[in-house]
């Protein structure tokens, strides 16, 4: 058999992705997150299914269901995948979601659907299990270990194999089947039943005395049940037309009237409590609520004065830069005077070599130079008075401005504006209530009014009752109890009436129904005899049968172990001796001695003696396991029967272990092996082996 076209149409994050696949070695590349586990788990789906995780693990790193749903389509979850077995192609079509589980196989040739009896591919493909498909031919990376399920599937196998000569016929099954027909036999075997039955018989035979003498009893207690039914008629004809029993019926209507009365005036008391708590919470907040306009008059100026002392700050900040301004050009002016005055002066001492004339020009230009900048700062100063005058007219708006302010808050008994924001919001926010509860307190009242109109008409009807009964002018509780202690007074002397008629007709009817019930349970006495007898003679007849039968099973239960026994050591050597030579050739024959137990546990032949493989390298581990993946799935399911898939298997491997491996492998029909790394492609292409490669990353 091999794999011929994968059609990944929703799957993951395939759509109607088409895979064609070779015989021989198929190379398939792709970096993580390339899809490679992907296509691993479409194919195992495509044989087997994929349910749907249930409980605590849904959605887990466990759940393929959920792992691998559509991405962008998440309702169609599908795809195909044509195989080839015994140059026969076929088409298997499966739909995954949990909605839709539809599996089909067409036979390629005549378009015809392959019809499966159980619905499971292992009755196209023999032997095929989705234990066996992970533990033999199916491996991830790291992944090469089997599991213990394997080993029970082997056991059975080679049981089948080594007794009936045919690996269909399901051994162990029948032993299972003979213990468990041991143990129904053994559990019919009962002689306590049989002593039980013997009790049975000595018993009914004692009954049949006893039915006669009953018998005469009976026709004695019914005349006398007859008479006392004539009494009782007679007494119940005259109770029934008494006025007061009608009356006393209505008790339990009007004791739910009262509960309901008693239920009014609690509702009453509650709205009453609720309607003065309003009034007292209105009166409250008329009072801190009536200053509501100055609260905002207050606010209003507040604010205005802010706004006007802001903006004298701005003003005051302006004058601030321009008398900075006036000083910054008092100074330049000074230094431009000077520095043209010196450059007079150099120049006319230069020219005129410091004579006479010269010296002059030179004092004039600094007198010139003097007069020029006490003029331009004398201006400057009469600018600045200027400035501070309006600065400190400006300073005393502001401090006004803040007296004001303050006058403000301090009235109000805050400590600045935003506080008397909050205030007034405050405020504000009582006056609505105020008119919110005025509403509410009307509509308490009308509840109030109308609750009254209901209790007072309770009121009225159970008083009337009740002074049917007794003699009250109130209605309370105290009342109600001795309304129903009357009642039950007249009740009780009817009753006493009635029961001195019923006792004796109860003692009567006891009698009879006792005597009935025991003529009734000793009137089958004579069939159930009968039957006993029969049960008893029948139960001896199979306790005879049933040891024959034991003695059987038994002889047949230990035939077929022994002789399972000795074919299955003689297999088992058989098995190690193929586990060995597959384990020389993948480590090039440095290890040649493996034994394998009937756990599929490993040991490995060193210096003598056998070793658990524990203690060996993680790769080395890695190989013996996958010799044994091997030679079980050639047991299990033929040579060459079913492709290997290999999905990044040989991480563990170093560039020798992978290259004595891919060397081995020439020889399967079909591989299917996973990579993200490229020395497998180099290893094959040095060792001139064919492959087809498929990159998934284009």
């Amino acid at each position: 058999m091999f794999f011929k076209k994968l059609v990944l149409q929703n799957f993951g994050r395939f759509h109607n992705k088409e895979i064609e696949l070779k015989p021989g070695l198929n190379l398939i590349y792709g970096e993580n997150e390339a899809g490679k586990s992907t296509i691993h788990a479409f194919i195992k789906g495509m044989l087997f299914g994929i349910e749907r995780s249930r409980g605590r693990g849904v959605a887990g790193k466990d759940d393929v269901y959920t792992r691998y749903l559509p991405w962008n389509n998440p309702g169609a979850f599908n795809g195909s995948m044509d195989i080839s077995i015994d140059h026969k192609d076929y088409r298997i079509q499966r739909s995954f979601h949990a909605n839709d589980k539809r599996f089909v196989i067409l036979d390629l040739k005549t378009g015809r659907e392959v019809k499966l009896r159980e619905n499971h591919i292992s009755e196209l493909i023999p032997g095929l299990t989705e234990s066996t498909f992970r533990n033999t031919v199916s491996m991830e990376q790291l992944g090469a270990k089997t599991d213990t399920e394997l080993a029970k599937q082997l056991g059975n196998y080679i049981a089948n194999l080594s007794i009936s000569k045919a690996k269909e016929v399901d051994v162990a099954k029948a032993l299972w089947e003979l213990n468990q027909q041991r143990k129904v036999i053994r559990g019919s075997m009962d002689n306590q039943q049989i002593a039980r039955l013997e009790a049975k018989i000595r018993e009914g035979e004692e009954k049949e005395i006893q039915l006669e003498e009953l018998t005469a009893k009976l026709k004695d207690l019914l005349k006398l049940e007859q008479d006392l039914d004539h009494k009782k008629t007679s007494f119940e004809k005259e109770l029934n037309l008494r006025e007061d029993r009608v009356k006393m019926e209505e008790l339990p209507a009007i004791q739910e009237k009262f509960r309901q009365y008693q239920g009014l005036n609690l509702q009453l008391q509650k709205l009453e409590d609720e309607a003065s708590q309003i009034q007292r919470d209105l009166s409250g907040w008329e009072s801190y609520v009536s200053n509501i306009d100055q609260y905002k008059k207050d606010l209003e100026d507040a604010i205005k004065l802010s706004n006007k002392q802001k903006e004298l700050v701005l003003e005051i900040d302006t004058l601030i830069e321009e008398r900075e301004e006036n000083k910054k050009t008092s100074r330049k002016n000074l230094l431009y005077t000077l520095v043209c005055t010196s450059l007079v002066s150099i120049t006319a001492l230069l020219i005129t070599a410091f004579k006479p004339t010269g010296i002059l020009i030179a004092v004039g230009a600094y007198l010139f130079a003097f007069i020029l900048h006490f003029l331009n700062r004398s201006s400057l100063n009469k600018r600045g008075m200027q400035l501070e005058d309006v600065y400190q007219r400006l300073n005393k708006k502001i401090q006004s401005i803040d007296y004001d302010i303050r006058e403000i808050l301090i009235r109000n008994q805050v400590s600045t504006i935003e506080e008397l924001s909050r205030q007034y919001e405050l405020v504000l926010k009582k006056y609505y209530n105020l008119e919110h509860e005025k509403r509410h307190l009307i509509g308490v009242l009308e509840a109030i009014d109308e609750l009254e109109n209901r209790r007072d008409a309770l009121y009225d009807v159970i008083m009337k009752y009740m002074l049917y009964f007794i003699p009250e002018e109130v209605l309370t509780e105290n009342s109600m109890g001795r309304l129903r202690e009357e009642i039950n007074r007249r009740k009780k002397k009817a009753t006493e009436e009635r029961m001195e008629i019923e006792e004796e007709k109860n003692n009567c009817r006891l009698n009879l129904e006792k005597i009935r019930w025991q003529i009734n349970a000793l009137e089958d006495n004579e069939d159930q005899l009968i039957k006993n007898q029969h049960k008893y003679n029948e139960r001896i007849r199979k306790h005879k049968e049933c040891e024959v039968e034991l003695e059987a099973i038994n002889l047949a239960l230990e035939t077929i172990k022994g002789i399972s026994v000795e074919i299955h050591d003689s297999f088992g050597v058989q098995f190690n001796q193929s586990v060995s030579k597959k384990i020389s050739q993948i480590t090039k024959q440095r290890y040649t001695d493996i034994k394998v137990d009937e756990n599929l546990n490993i040991k490995v032949g060193s210096h003598g003696d056998y070793i658990i493989i524990d203690r060996l390298s993680a790769g080395t581990i890695d190989q013996l396991y996958f010799a044994l993946r091997l030679a079980v799935g050639e047991v299990l399911l033929g040579k060459d029967r079913i492709p290997l898939i290999l999905d990044d298997s040989f991480t563990l491997y170093d560039d020798k272990r992978l290259r004595a491996v891919l060397e081995q492998m020439k020889d399967q029909e079909q591989i299917l092996l996973f990579s993200c790394h490229r020395r497998e492609q180099e290893i094959l292409k040095d060792l001139g082996q064919s492959y087809h490669y498929i990159d998934l990353n284009c």
